[in-house]
């Protein structure tokens, strides 16, 4: 059998306030489109499909949408994760059932739907375990948090975890592909660089070791870094699916097909994804930046300073003095796709302002100085409403009183 698998969808999801509706669209599309043309017998989500626990109207069609699609080919799994709201997928639970759609939003026990079994259409028999995010409220005692140091709250968790794992995972057997779809926090495991850091500490790990060796597959979603995880089976996050943050620019992205049969290891091939816009971070001077947006404008692609649904977002850092209305000419230079600027001017001394002798104009040409701003315009702008707050008047125009010794 052959099963696809993804997680991290993060739908809703904005960058510095701008949408991403048309590139999950897009990307959504593009995995529809290879579950079909590989022919899948299985589709596993591992959680988040969501950005936030309360996603908007359009965020929900765009999410059923694609489920449904997916269903249309085979069967489709999923699980919550850490972002999704496990109440509000509860309640859809039954309507998706009508659609293919195995939804699993809180841990339940394998008798009580923790645990599924198919068969595919070609007779191979599949038990899939379904474990969404487990929270430490839904897994320790109140008074054990309260009560115990946090080395102790940590080992209670991975121990209780690996409890529920057992128990999802006991009737697995050499005659079946036996699939866990978890979203939870390996230990060892490599961030993406957009998850949130809360849930990515010791208190909410697993080890690798708790996956039976009896798993045939597991599809793990909650890191946006594809990897394989060491342990006694194939153990893999998939990644997210767009670049979702700028700590993920050097990613590609990725689904993940999975070859199985009863008995023998999973065979995993990462299959590309192509939608999506790219996140960047470029770096120089103003000068710098426009000669390098005239460089891309020669070669093949958009290149900067294009507005097209393809164009790069962009995080601009400026190694030059500051200046009132940089921003704005970074962002009128390089088009829409900017979404953050940061002044770096280059380190210079900073020796003590002397206030003796020096007028208030000194004063505030040395703070630029060594705030690194050089800006003509400001300093006169400055010394216009300097005068015009007539401080002159009050015997400021001679300069400040020197200090004592």
């Amino acid at each position: 059998m052959r099963l696809l698998h993804t997680s991290d969808w993060h739908v809703g999801k904005r960058i510095r306030g701008h949408s991403r509706a048309d590139e999950h669209r897009a990307v959504l599309d593009e995995i529809v489109a290879i579950a079909a043309a590989e022919a899948v017998d299985l589709i596993v989500v591992a959680g988040d499909l969501y950005e936030t626990a309360a996603p908007t109207p359009d965020s929900e069609l765009l999410v059923n949408d694609a489920l449904l699609r997916l269903a249309e080919v085979a069967p489709v799994m999923a699980v919550a994760g850490n972002h999704d709201n496990p109440r509000r997928l509860v309640a859809v639970e039954p309507l998706l059932k009508l659609g293919r759609i195995t939804m699993v939003a809180e841990p339940r026990p394998a008798s009580a739907g923790g645990t599924v079994a198919i068969r595919t259409d070609d007779g191979t028999p599949v038990r899939v375990a379904l474990l969404p995010f487990v929270s430490q409220r839904s897994i320790v005692r109140a008074d054990e948090l309260m009560a115990n140091a946090g080395f102790e709250n940590a080992q209670s968790y991975g121990e209780r975890m690996q409890r529920v794992i057992e128990a999802l995972c006991a009737d697995f057997d050499a005659d079946h592909v036996n699939v866990v779809v978890a979203h939870a926090f390996v230990t060892g495991g490599h961030t993406g660089g957009g998850e949130r850091p809360a849930h990515l500490v010791d208190e909410y790990a697993l080890s690798a070791v708790d996956f039976p060796p009896t798993a045939t597959y597991v599809a793990l979603g909650h890191l946006h870094r594809p990897q394989q995880m060491l342990g006694a089976t194939a153990i893999h996050y998939c990644g997210s699916p767009l670049q979702l943050d700028f700590g993920e620019q050097d990613q590609a992205k990725q689904v993940n097909l999975v070859d199985a049969e009863p008995g023998l290891p999973a065979k995993v091939q990462p299959v590309p994804l192509r939608s999506g816009r790219r996140l960047r971070t470029i770096t120089g001077t103003v000068a710098e930046l426009a000669a390098l947006v005239d460089d891309e404008r020669r070669g093949p692609g958009a290149g900067l300073g294009s507005d097209g649904p393809s164009a790069d977002w962009l995080r601009v850092r400026v190694t030059e003095p500051g200046r009132a209305g940089l921003a704005d000419e970074i962002r009128a230079m390089l088009g829409p796709g900017v979404v953050d600027v940061r002044v770096e001017a280059p380190a210079v001394d900073k020796p003590r302002r002397h206030r003796a002798g020096r007028s208030t104009g000194e004063l505030f040409a040395a703070y630029l100085a060594e705030a690194g701003i050089a800006d003509p315009a400001l300093e006169a702008r400055f010394a216009q409403l300097h005068e015009l707050a007539g401080d002159e008047r009050h015997g400021l125009d001679g300069g400040l009183p020197a200090e004592g010794p």
